[in-house]
């Protein structure tokens, strides 16, 4: 029988439970073989697309891309007026410098 692991104390910041972490250590060692990985792999894709299928997800969804092409909008409307105010200061800054070489 493969030697079991334990898993680290902390994953992505979240720090795992002592008897977690030796169980888990026992499912890693599990998971190293391709076959389980892939039908883990397959359980979960089923699990998300059952999940991405429920009315109340593409309607959250549908609220999250409007939000965020409104956001895109009002983000590209102040580069622009960015643009506009940096290119009339540019232009004023110019004016000032020519005005004030002949003096």
């Amino acid at each position: 029988m493969a030697k079991t692991r334990k898993l680290p104390k902390r994953i992505a910041g979240v720090k795992i439970p002592k008897k977690l972490r030796k169980r888990g250590g026992e499912i890693a060692v599990l998971l190293n073989n391709p076959l389980v990985a892939d039908i883990v792999a397959a359980g979960l894709l089923l699990a998300a697309n059952r999940i991405a299928q429920k009315p109340k997800v593409k309607k959250a969804g549908r609220a999250a891309k409007r939000t965020a092409e409104e956001a895109a909008q009002t983000a590209e409307a102040g580069v622009v007026d960015l643009a506009n105010i940096l290119a009339f200061a540019a232009r004023e800054g110019a004016r000032a410098i020519k005005a004030n070489a002949g003096r």
